[in-house]
């Protein structure tokens, strides 16, 4: 009797090169440019989950600087609420120095 060999992690070595291939497509995928991204004062209050106010109270106690675009609109650059790795800034509670 002649057995052949067959290699029992043949299945699973075929799924890590896919899931591989799939980790470099990942990486190699443009990252957005947040250098031009602005928000207007109802967007970030939205996302920090406090209100209209609030945002103009910071922007007016200088925790968040504001860009004014025309002679009543002011907007918030991207960086002023998000740190680099893309987590949001925590503005309750900070004292003024």
């Amino acid at each position: 009797m002649h057995k052949t060999y067959t290699d029992p992690f043949s299945h699973i070595f075929d799924q890590l090169r896919e899931l591989k291939s799939l980790i470099i497509d990942i990486k190699n995928t443009p990252k957005e440019d947040y250098s031009k991204k602005y928000y207007t004062y109802h967007q970030v209050a939205d996302l920090l989950h406090v209100d209209y106010q609030s945002i103009r109270n910071y922007v007016s106690s200088g925790m968040i600087t504001a860009k004014e675009i025309g002679p009543r609109k002011k907007l918030i650059h991207h960086y002023q609420i998000f740190n680099e790795d893309q987590t949001l800034k925590n503005f309750k509670y900070k004292r003024k120095a």
